[in-house]
């Protein structure tokens, strides 16, 4: 039952992940008004979000098949992530960060590794739990 109970809080850190990413970009390219409508748009989409997802199971088999598609989503993303990560450090050794603080770019450098670690140890968790559900006997409900 640990994917679909905390599915609720990773859509509100996700969607919170997202608008300071978007809202990041946004600003270091001189929009300035539009970050507003983007925080906006987190906040009112967020709970649609929240509404259309499924309801909690207590199956052992259905949990074990959601571990493992999110096992493989979660490698798919971390990989995802470190093709963003050579990208930017390409960047940086071709001179595109030369406006930013060092600060700035120490601290996404550092981010960028920490998603990486993540969702690849994110991965590996929900790949061992789905495997130790798997070889556990299911228990049968009682009447």
């Amino acid at each position: 039952m640990r994917l679909l109970k905390y599915s609720r809080p990773m859509v509100l850190i996700s969607m919170g992940f997202a608008c300071v990413a978007i809202n990041f970009w946004l600003i270091t390219t001189g929009h300035y008004r539009l970050p507003l409508f983007v925080f906006l748009g987190c906040i009112f989409i967020t709970p649609l979000i929240l509404r259309k997802l499924p309801p909690i199971t207590t199956d052992p088999k259905e949990i074990a098949t959601y571990q493992l598609k999110a096992s493989s989503s979660a490698r798919r993303l971390a990989f995802m992530y470190s093709a963003g990560f050579a990208m930017a450090l390409l960047s940086l050794i071709s001179g595109g960060f030369k406006d930013t603080p060092v600060w700035a770019t120490v601290f996404a450098f550092c981010w960028g590794g920490f998603l990486i670690w993540f969702f690849f140890r994110l991965s590996r968790q929900h790949k061992k739990s789905a495997e130790r559900d798997a070889n556990s006997p299911s228990e049968t409900p009682k009447q």
